[in-house]
């Protein structure tokens, strides 16, 4: 069997051109017809791609992950800095990005806003991408400890959880409005609740 011809386009950048227009519309808000023109690729060759919108948006979301939440999680584990300056330094870059006034928020929130606890597939994935991030924070948090930086009253399997919300928080809030100022309130306040 002769193998057809070669794509003309990256599929890889056409994921990462997808996950943009998903990111700012969300997946309902999306047709073909934008992907087409935004990717600027033939509905066939799309189709031939990546099997359908859903199968798309899905590796768009998987691509984020591995870009963005992985970033996240390599600064918590930033072996230059302590444990702490790690933490602070992470909420400082998300408060100041999602405190911006062309935040698009957070993928994995529009992503959640947007699903009904009937698609467990999509409910699965992001709630692993989520435990991921949970996972960081807890270590981050544990080490933070260790070294004295952080009260020992904090349990830190509790305080994950609840910075994770924290930065959704953040992110669902920089969609809609310029709230640079009291994210940094909030950030301050969160850390300090955590400094021994």
């Amino acid at each position: 069997m002769t193998p057809g011809p070669a794509k003309s386009f990256d599929p890889e950048q056409a994921v990462a051109r997808a996950r943009n227009l998903f990111w700012r519309h969300g997946y309902d808000g999306t047709s073909i017809s934008e992907l087409e023109a935004e990717l600027k690729v033939g509905r066939k060759s799309l189709y031939d791609t990546f099997g359908s919108k859903r199968a798309l948006y899905l590796r768009s979301i998987e691509q984020y992950t591995d870009s963005v939440i992985a970033r996240i999680c390599r600064g918590l584990a930033d072996s230059r800095n302590s444990p702490i300056e790690n933490l602070e330094r992470v909420l400082d870059r998300l408060q100041a990005h999602h405190g911006s006034p062309d935040s698009l928020g957070c993928l994995l929130g529009v992503a959640m806003a947007q699903t009904g606890s009937e698609d467990t597939e999509l409910h699965e994935l992001l709630l692993g991408y989520l435990k991921r991030l949970e996972a960081a924070f807890a270590k981050t948090l544990r080490a933070a400890q260790a070294d004295g930086a952080i009260t020992p009253h904090v349990r830190p399997q509790d305080a994950a959880p609840q910075l994770v919300a924290l930065t959704q928080g953040m992110a669902l809030l920089g969609r809609i409005q310029d709230t640079a100022t009291m994210q940094r309130s909030i950030v301050r306040s969160t850390l300090q609740s955590l400094r021994a």
